[in-house]
């Protein structure tokens, strides 16, 4: 109870003080005004005080915005006490809450994008056209052995470049604003994109080469039917 009469006799101090600031900061003005109109001058220094006091008039129009908010507050205050103040810092947290978990909460338009599908076809067609690559006939084992890294160093920048998308359309994994998103999976689109063309040559390369050795092969074996070559 104390406390509350001791908030109140504080309230009512920042409003006296308010008033007396504003009327003083009026007062001067009005008397600035009179000053200057009364006083004889030439055009230069007509000039001249004109300056100055626009100067001091808008630093006098500063003052009295600042000194009529903290008369309002005094008054907010007097009447409503400190919860007033508690009140508007809630609201303001309110609506930067708000906005920090809009940043946090994935748009559908955002999930439902169509480079998003893109990028999900297009790591099954890789994992499809890589992953018996390494088997097939043909080929010696050191060429296989190559397949092989090839596909880890293809699968392994593929699973970053999805994990990267599920965190960017996944609430709650990263602040970020929709069209910010929009740019990170555009990015994600054109790594995914030269990942598959990239496994789609490859894959064809190796398939003919092993055709081609099958090819080789029975030719040789051809030619030394022909030449009676054992």
């Amino acid at each position: 109870m104390e406390s509350n009469k001791r908030l109140k006799i504080q309230a009512d101090e920042i409003r006296r003080k308010s008033k007396k600031l504003l009327a003083f900061v009026m007062m001067t003005v009005a008397a600035s005004a009179i000053a200057t109109t009364l006083k004889a001058q030439t055009v230069a220094e007509w000039f001249d005080q004109k300056k100055t006091q626009t100067k001091y008039l808008l630093q006098q129009i500063a003052a009295l915005q600042i000194y009529a908010a903290y008369y309002k507050q005094g008054n907010n205050i007097a009447h409503n006490g400190l919860s007033s103040i508690f009140g508007s810092l809630t609201s303001e947290n309110g609506l930067h809450t708000t906005y920090y978990n809009n940043l946090k909460n994935v748009n559908p338009a955002v999930k439902n994008n169509k480079q998003v599908s893109d990028i999900m076809q297009w790591q099954k067609d890789i994992l499809t056209r890589m992953s018996n690559l390494d088997k097939t006939a043909n080929l010696n084992e050191n060429e296989r052995q190559y397949i092989v890294q090839v596909k880890s160093a293809l699968f392994k920048d593929c699973n970053g470049q999805i994990t990267e998308l599920q965190n960017v359309v996944t609430d709650n994994k990263l602040q970020m604003s929709d069209e910010e998103r929009l740019k990170h999976i555009g990015v994600i689109h054109t790594a995914m994109r030269d990942n598959y063309r990239f496994a789609s040559s490859f894959a064809d390369q190796v398939k003919v080469y092993a055709f081609q050795r099958v090819q080789e092969n029975n030719n040789i074996i051809t030619e030394k039917k022909i030449y009676g070559i054992q």
